[in-house]
């Protein structure tokens, strides 16, 4: 080996051992935000919002979704929200057909996967539930929170209180004979005709349950109507499907008498942000003078990372899991780069009472871009989830702001 090989091979040594000068990632103040694995010159800065409101979620698509959520939940912020589910009743996904001809239906059982109870997970709720026929079958390609359809003049198929907790992993309503009306006439039919045959059902809480909402895993197989019955002396059953594999869609409705909602409309960001699931409040946030005047002075800068600190204001009985963030590209909601790239992080870290999301690409493309058109946040969990959460605005004592590090 030769003398400059030598030498070239000390070098990258001695760089393989020099220590990076950085901690723990998960604090929001200065060299703790820099990368663990890139040596490089850095500067911290920071930039606060300069535009921020919330505003309702009111166009929120809620069909074919893996989970969804049923029940009644008054807030002292929010205000109250119910929540009603609407499901086609489909052949089980390996049928393609049936026939129904000298089937006597002898019971049906429809059994909902319990995923998380609302607000204590812990808790048994009394819950009255009610299903009912559908008078006409589940025919868009596309459902939105808003949308509901009728249900036909028949007497409940199910009218009755359970107590359910935790310990319930599969809740089990035990319809009544009118269900024989709903899916036996003697006929056969292919999967797609049966399901316009059969309608389908809406599912909800009826007032008088306990306040409280319950989270159904609509992919789990024990999530089915299972119907027993018999031809002549011989005894089966058939698994419908009511969840994934069957259209169905989640239905809110929102009071906000006594709120500060009570007016509708955009709700300023400066001191409070209000994020609520189940088509209720979004935030809307922009950093676009702070981008501006930040890429006037440092025109050459690389965003090395940078983080969206989000102070909690006020937390509801339960923290939202996590958060994310969505911008507009050509029209069209998108994700920002970084989730889309390697994760945003944009969960809750109680140390510091604040959720963190991960903004490098976004900040650098902004500073490309040479301004901000905002981004919205959202609760990731808000088509099945009741937890929301109040944030601190962009001019509040502790404010929502994107901290980060940069060299040029």
């Amino acid at each position: 080996m030769n003398k400059s090989r030598i030498a070239t091979l000390v070098a990258l040594l001695v760089l393989a051992v020099v220590p990076c000068a950085c901690v723990d990632e998960e604090s929001d103040l200065g060299v703790n935000l820099v990368d663990h694995g890139t040596l490089y010159n850095g500067h911290t800065d920071t930039i606060f919002a300069t535009a921020a409101y919330s505003s309702t979620d009111d166009s929120l698509l809620t069909s074919d979704y893996t989970f969804g959520i049923i029940g009644n939940y008054a807030d002292p912020v929010f205000g109250f929200v119910s929540s009603t589910l609407y499901t086609q009743i489909a052949l089980s996904s390996t049928d393609n057909s049936i026939t129904t001809e000298d089937m006597v239906i002898d019971s049906a059982v429809l059994s909902l996967v319990n995923d998380v109870l609302f607000p204590d997970s812990t808790a048994t709720y009394s819950f009255h539930f009610e299903v009912r026929h559908l008078a006409e079958p589940l025919a868009d390609t596309f459902y939105y929170s808003t949308d509901a359809i009728e249900v036909d003049g028949m007497a409940p198929l199910y009218d009755g209180t359970l107590q359910v907790s935790a310990a319930d992993t599969v809740v089990r309503l035990h319809l009544g004979v009118g269900i024989s009306d709903v899916l036996v006439d003697g006929q056969s039919y292919t999967a797609e005709d049966f399901a316009k045959f059969a309608k389908g059902l809406r599912i909800k809480l009826l007032p008088g349950s306990d306040p409280g909402m319950m989270t159904i895993n609509f992919a789990a197989v024990d999530t089915r109507l299972r119907v027993y019955y018999h031809r002549d002396t011989n005894h089966s059953y058939y698994d419908f499907t009511v969840g994934m594999g069957a259209k169905h869609f989640t239905h809110f409705e929102h009071n906000y008498a006594g709120t500060i909602f009570a007016t509708g409309g955009d709700i300023d960001g400066a001191q409070r942000l209000y994020l609520e699931p189940l088509a209720g409040h979004q935030v809307h946030i922009s950093f676009d003078s702070a981008v501006r005047a930040f890429a006037e002075q440092h025109p050459r800068a690389v965003i090395h990372h940078a983080e969206l600190i989000m102070p909690v204001a006020q937390a509801g009985p339960v923290m939202p899991d996590m958060l994310v963030a969505v911008r507009q590209v050509d029209g069209m909601d998108t994700y920002i780069n970084d989730l889309l790239s390697s994760g945003i992080d944009g969960r809750y870290h109680a140390d510091g009472n604040y959720y963190r999301m991960r903004v490098s690409q976004h900040l650098q493309g902004l500073l490309r871009d040479g301004g901000d058109a905002g981004m919205r946040l959202v609760l990731d969990s808000r088509r099945s989830s009741a937890a929301n959460v109040v944030l601190a605005g962009s001019q509040a004592a502790n404010p929502i702001r994107i901290a980060f590090v940069y060299s040029e």
